[in-house]
């Protein structure tokens, strides 16, 4: 495994390969994230999720509900309130238009495409936008890596590939 150490009454323990904490070689105690956490209200219950515009139909008002309710409380800000009901209206237009494609088909009685499909095809073309700024979406749940950075590159190396160096020189003298 390794050595132990103790630093400022924490116990670390010393690995070769650990870089959990941002520090070459120390590993903390107490394993990886989990990968759910529940969030905790405060003594109050003062919820602090967002209420729906009074401007949103009934359609609209359920979705941004269903996305509100879906998400941390936390996730989002007053300032959000508009992209939250553009989503909630993209939303209820891309079901409908898929429900009229549904019904009447994606080609009409003349063989062209119906206008569902441009309604259909915009609306979650928006919605894709709309997402990525409403940080929704698996790639935004998933945690930053950490970034790794290059080591140094000796002298000898560098010689070897520009051809300066054969490589069966032994440089390790």
């Amino acid at each position: 495994m390794g050595r132990l150490f103790h630093s400022s009454n924490r116990r670390y323990i010393w690995s070769e390969t650990a870089t959990t904490c941002g520090y070459s070689g120390i590993s903390m105690p107490g394993g990886r994230r989990p990968f759910n956490s529940v969030e905790i209200t405060g003594f109050a219950g003062a919820t602090r999720r967002l209420s729906p515009p009074e401007c949103l139909g009934d359609l609209q008002r359920a979705a941004f509900i269903d996305l509100v309710a879906s998400c941390p409380a936390s996730q989002f800000r007053k300032s959000d309130i508009a992209l939250l009901a553009r989503w909630a209206e993209l939303t209820v237009m891309a079901e409908q238009a898929a429900f009229e494609m549904q019904q009447g088909g994606m080609v009409t009685d003349k063989g062209k495409v119906s206008p569902w499909f441009a309604i259909h095809n915009a609306a979650t073309r928006e919605l894709r936008l709309v997402s990525q700024r409403l940080h929704l979406g698996p790639r935004s749940r998933t945690l930053k890596a950490a970034k790794t950075e290059a080591a140094p590159m000796s002298y000898y190396d560098r010689m070897r590939l520009e051809g300066e160096l054969d490589a069966d020189t032994d440089t390790t003298n």
